[in-house]
């Protein structure tokens, strides 16, 4: 019993390792470029994650973000650091034992039915049909991302900040001040140090085609007639119409 305990205590302590909390939320930390909004899959062991990134779909509109900036604690910095070996790094000094801490910020989706819109729509066609016999791809719903200090006040300041795709799927943050104006901040110019990933829930549709009905954390379920595997989806349907 007692090594069975021991076990499960190692096992939990190791998990940790690889993980944060931002926000009183889980997320994983990483030392290599994740993309919010790419497609990819979480490999690695108990020890290590690594992300890999399959997919980048075609986003039309921009997406709203919401956007929250927030004071480094020891584990976070500590996290940012680790990862601040990519080759655009961020200079920011932590000192515990001031009151001001530098600050990152958590970026995550807000209109999840704007995404799955996006993600059922003609162009991601192809996308879609790979997703289907992918059960474990999932896409980046959110990041926590330290930018230089002068670039985390200008996202402080901002009214409304958007994600944005050039015609070559690269990814940016429109900045919309409350005069009106925006602006651009490049991801290049930040250092993405943990985020967390969604899964893709599916249904058929009124013609009997598979579509993305949501996408949902670790921890959430499903709506009711969505289901994370695809050919559930279509097997379910195939029932009823028996």
């Amino acid at each position: 019993m007692r090594r069975t305990i021991t076990l499960i205590l190692s096992c939990l302590l190791i998990f940790s390792c690889k993980t944060i909390t931002v926000n009183q939320k889980s997320q994983l930390l990483t030392k290599t470029r994740v993309e919010l909004g790419s497609i990819g899959l979480v490999n690695g062991s108990m020890i290590t994650s690594n992300y890999e990134s399959i997919a980048i779909p075609t986003f039309d509109k921009e997406l709203k973000l919401n956007v929250q900036a927030i004071s480094f604690s020891k584990n976070t910095f500590k996290a940012f650091a680790k990862a601040n070996q990519q080759p655009q790094k961020v200079a920011l000094h932590y000192v515990d034992s001031l009151e001001i801490k530098p600050k990152y910020v958590l970026l995550q989706f807000v209109d999840r039915v704007a995404i799955t819109e996006a993600l059922n729509n003609p162009k991601n066609t192809g996308l879609r049909s790979y997703l289907e016999n992918k059960e474990d791809a999932q896409m980046v719903s959110s990041i926590s991302i330290a930018f230089p200090e002068n670039k985390i006040r200008e996202l402080e300041k901002a009214s409304e900040v958007f994600l944005v795709q050039s015609p070559s799927k690269k990814f940016s943050l429109k900045l919309k001040s409350f005069n009106g104006k925006y602006q651009t901040l490049e991801f290049a110019e930040g250092v993405v140090f943990a985020y967390q990933t969604s899964s893709f829930c599916w249904k058929e549709n009124s013609k009997h085609k598979l579509v993305i009905a949501d996408i949902v954390s670790g921890l959430e379920s499903c709506p009711p007639n969505t289901y994370r595997k695809s050919q559930k989806a279509v097997q379910k349907n195939d029932y009823f119409k028996l």
